[in-house]
C-alpha cells in the first residue's frame, strides 16, 4: 500500500505533522510520499491537514485521513486523526480500553448545579465546520432564547482566532461580550450554548452543561440540542472514546497512532 501525505511546506505545523506521519507510516512498512498539492495524488489513501484540503481529496476519490487540532486539553499539543470528514462527521477508530487513556491524561470535573449566566460561544467566520453558514442570526436567536428560558443574562464570547485572522464577529443583541480565556468565561456559566464549537467539549469536561446545535460537534452525544434544555448525562463512555480521537506528535511519529487509525482500512467495507 502507498500513502500520499499532502502538506504545505510553508506552514510549519503541516510540515512537522507530515514528517511525523511519514516516519510513523514507514515504521509499518508503508510506501510514503509527501507532496504539496492535492492534485494528481497517485494513491488510494491520502493524509492531509484540515478538511478544506481533505474535501478536495475525498471528492477525487481518495480515502482521506484528516489531521486537525485535538479536542481535549492543550489542542496544540494533540492532533485529531479522523477519516473522511471533520470533527463529528469524521470516522474515528476508538478502541475500548475502559477509559484508561482518558484517565491517564485528563479528568472530568463534577457537573455544576448553578451559575450566573448563559455563555454563548462564538466560532471563527469562514471555518470549514460551518460549511459557509453565517452564524450572526443564530447567535442572536440563541442569546434571546437563553435569557428567556434559563432566566439568566446571556454573555457572548467571540472566538479569539476571529480577531487574529481579521474576521469580523457580528454583534449579539442582548448579550454582554466577555473577553479572557475560555476557562475564565466558563467559571460562572450555568450553561454553554454553541453551534458546533469545541468549547462545548471544554465545558462538558469542566462540568458545565452544554447545548450544541450541529451534529458536527464533538460534544453532541453529551449535550442538549435545544436552547432551554440543560442535561447532565453520564460522560464516561464519551470521554473514553474522545481520548482515542487525538494523538501526540510522538505517537504519530513512532507509529502507535497508525497502528490504531490504520485499522479502518482493514475493515470489510474498505477492502
Amino acid at each position: 500500500m502507498k500513502v500520499v501525505i499532502v502538506a504545505n511546506p510553508g506552514a510549519q505545523h503541516q510540515h512537522s505533522h507530515a514528517e511525523a506521519m511519514a516516519e510513523g507510516l514507514k515504521r509499518h512498512g508503508i510506501d510514503t510520499e509527501i507532496q504539496r498539492s492535492p492534485q494528481r495524488v497517485a494513491a488510494r489513501v491520502a493524509v492531509c491537514w484540515g478538511w478544506r484540503m481533505g474535501l478536495q481529496l475525498q471528492r477525487a476519490g481518495r480515502d482521506v485521513l484528516v489531521m486537525e487540532r485535538g479536542y481535549l486539553g492543550d489542542r496544540f499539543g494533540w492532533t485529531s486523526l479522523g477519516w473522511n470528514g471533520l470533527n463529528g462527521r469524521a470516522k474515528f477508530v476508538t478502541p475500548d480500553d475502559g477509559g484508561a487513556r482518558f484517565r491517564r491524561h485528563f479528568r472530568l470535573k463534577p457537573w455544576r448545579a448553578g451559575g450566573d449566566y448563559a455563555l454563548i460561544a462564538g466560532q471563527v467566520p469562514g471555518d470549514m465546520a460551518l460549511a459557509g453558514r453565517d452564524l450572526g442570526p443564530w447567535y442572536a436567536g440563541a442569546a434571546q432564547a437563553a435569557a428567556r428560558t434559563y432566566g439568566l443574562p446571556a454573555r457572548f464570547r467571540p472566538h479569539p482566532e476571529a480577531a487574529r485572522l481579521g474576521r469580523r464577529t457580528p454583534a449579539v443583541p442582548g448579550a454582554r461580550v466577555t473577553d479572557g480565556t475560555l476557562a475564565e468565561a466558563l467559571a460562572g456559566a450555568a450553561v454553554l450554548v454553541t453551534f458546533s464549537s469545541n468549547s462545548a467539549v471544554d465545558a462538558v469536561v469542566a462540568g458545565v452543561p452544554a447545548v450544541t446545535a450541529d451534529q458536527g460537534s464533538m460534544a453532541w452525544a453529551v449535550a442538549a440540542h435545544t436552547v432551554g434544555d440543560r442535561i447532565t448525562p453520564d460522560r464516561e463512555a464519551w470521554a473514553a472514546r474522545l481520548a482515542w480521537c487525538q494523538w501526540s506528535l510522538d505517537e504519530i511519529r513512532d507509529g502507535r497512532a497508525w497502528e490504531v487509525v490504520g485499522a479502518k482500512l482493514r475493515e470489510p467495507e474498505a477492502a
